[in-house]
């Protein structure tokens, strides 16, 4: 028993250093919101391209009612398609970042302006996850994800 205890703590403790644990990080936390920053600024500024060069060379796209996107040009045209459209966000806010060493994920709420027929606007209210790794000294979205807040159907 004694020899069963023993192996479980070492297996236990070396499992906990191959594999950081997720923790808060105020540095990463700021780095995050820098890059939300310019990526508001980029997307409303119109540069789909400067939005696009946020995420990774392998990020994946998943937005609402749309099929995965999982290459470099398919999330540049993406957002370029919602640029035209006349969307714009108006605030990205950051609710939750928790590191794991040169991986961290980020929690927040978005708020965009959507054109509407008659000219005026709609404001959606939503929440998001991305996946962000450590390239360089940049920090770059790999998985993205988002949803509404509004009842479907209306």
């Amino acid at each position: 028993m004694r020899q069963l205890v023993l192996a479980s703590f070492v297996i236990t403790t070396f499992a906990s250093l191959a594999h950081p644990q997720c923790r808060p990080s105020p540095t990463v936390r700021n780095a995050i919101e820098a890059a939300n920053k310019a990526f508001v600024a980029s997307f409303n500024s119109g540069s789909a391209a400067a939005v696009a060069a946020m995420y990774t060379s392998d990020a994946q796209l998943l937005p609402p009612n749309s099929p995965m996107i999982g290459n470099h040009q398919g999330i540049q045209s993406f957002w370029q398609n919602l640029i035209t459209a006349g969307i714009k966000v108006v605030r990205l806010e950051t609710k939750v970042v928790e590191a794991c060493g040169d991986t961290a994920y980020e929690v927040g709420g978005y708020e965009f302006t959507i054109p509407t027929a008659v000219g005026g606007t709609v404001t959606d209210h939503g929440k998001y996850v991305v996946i962000w790794k450590k390239q360089g000294r940049r920090w770059k979205l790999a998985q993205d994800i988002w949803n509404t807040n509004a009842p479907a159907g209306g």
